[in-house]
């Protein structure tokens, strides 16, 4: 409890300058005011200020809200994951085909999914270079 919630009592207790039982008090106190209900509007507001609208507006409860923002980080985790994934099953064999005889040899007889189209390249390359400048503006290798 000390540790997360008063951590900057640790070492004066540990040296002896301060009784557990005080820092353990402070630390209850502290967890309590982090709970409080403004507290939590507050950090609320911060983070996801539709939410903390519909709180004030009484159209959500301050804990409906908060389950529906971890709900809400849950899902872009998810999507994060998958879109990752996704990328990485792609653009690797695609990079690796550069510079070989790859594409002269597709032959759409052998096709066992959807046949590339001249327009399925074209939306290729447009995905590619968006992803280019994405990598740019978030400073990625």
């Amino acid at each position: 409890m000390v540790l997360q919630h008063a951590p900057h009592l640790v070492d004066p207790v540990i040296a002896g300058a301060m009784g557990l039982n005080e820092a353990y008090a402070t630390a209850q106190e502290n967890k309590a005011k982090a709970n409080s209900a403004e507290v939590q509007l507050a950090r609320l507001r911060e983070e996801d200020p539709e939410l903390a609208d519909r709180v004030v507006e009484g159209d959500l409860t301050l804990a409906g809200a908060w389950a529906e923002r971890t709900a809400r980080v849950e899902e872009d985790k998810r999507q994060r994951r998958v879109a990752t994934r996704l990328l990485e099953e792609i653009v690797p064999p695609l990079a690796q085909a550069r510079g070989t005889r790859t594409f002269i040899r597709y032959d759409p007889a052998f096709a066992s999914g959807t046949p590339i189209t001249r327009e399925t390249i074209a939306h290729a390359m447009t995905a590619l270079t968006e992803m280019d400048q994405v990598w740019q503006e978030r400073d990625l290798p």
